[in-house]
């Protein structure tokens, strides 16, 4: 079960080398216009504010991470190996108190190149009016009470409660999908035994 847990363990982190290629990938992309750039980073500094950018982020991504660590734990391979090894809460909790500390770092450190980013995306999406028209929007009453609101969308009980549905069924079958990946990626001699 031990040998499990880390297969997950380690079949989630092979998620970021996808990450990587995204990013290497987007360098093939033409820079966007950049009269549009400029409208882009304007908008972008209204919907996330710079003196508050890393606070919006992290009110994002904790109530995800519990939301994965709450999913987790109650899937059935690691509810049982918890069940049947008590040290392994304790290991489990360590585990995702780092990941969430690395994860809070990795964001708060990627900020800046994320607004970027973002920034591109915007211009090569908005011309330059309709940016304006969308910080125009943000800056009416609907628009700053959704601003406010949108940031809180992922704490709320039914989204919160549809991710850990979607890590509960992601989970369901891991142990068995660990196994015949153990199984497949075996050397010869090891398939012998």
């Amino acid at each position: 079960m031990r040998h499990a847990f880390l297969g997950v363990a380690l079949l989630a982190g092979a998620v970021a080398p996808s990450a990587a290629h995204a990013q290497g990938s987007a360098a093939a992309v033409a820079a966007p216009d950049p009269a549009r750039l400029a409208a882009a980073r304007e908008l972008i500094d209204v919907l996330m504010p710079p003196e508050s950018r890393a606070r919006m982020i992290e009110g994002m991504i904790a109530p995800m991470l519990g939301n994965l660590q709450q999913g987790m734990a109650q899937s059935p391979m690691f509810s049982s190996a918890m069940a049947q090894d008590p040290q392994m809460q304790t290991q489990f909790a360590a585990f995702m108190d780092r990941q969430q500390t690395r994860t809070m770092t990795l964001m708060r450190d990627g900020l800046p190149s994320m607004v970027d980013a973002m920034a591109r995306a915007y211009a090569r999406r908005f011309d330059v009016a309709q940016c304006r028209d969308i910080k125009a929007f943000f800056a009416t009453p609907s628009g700053r009470a959704y601003m406010q609101q949108s940031l809180t969308i992922m704490a709320d009980p039914d989204v919160a409660a549809w991710q850990r549905s979607m890590m509960e069924s992601s989970m369901a079958h891991m142990q068995a999908d660990v196994a015949e990946f153990a199984k497949q990626a075996a050397t010869p001699e090891q398939k012998k035994k």
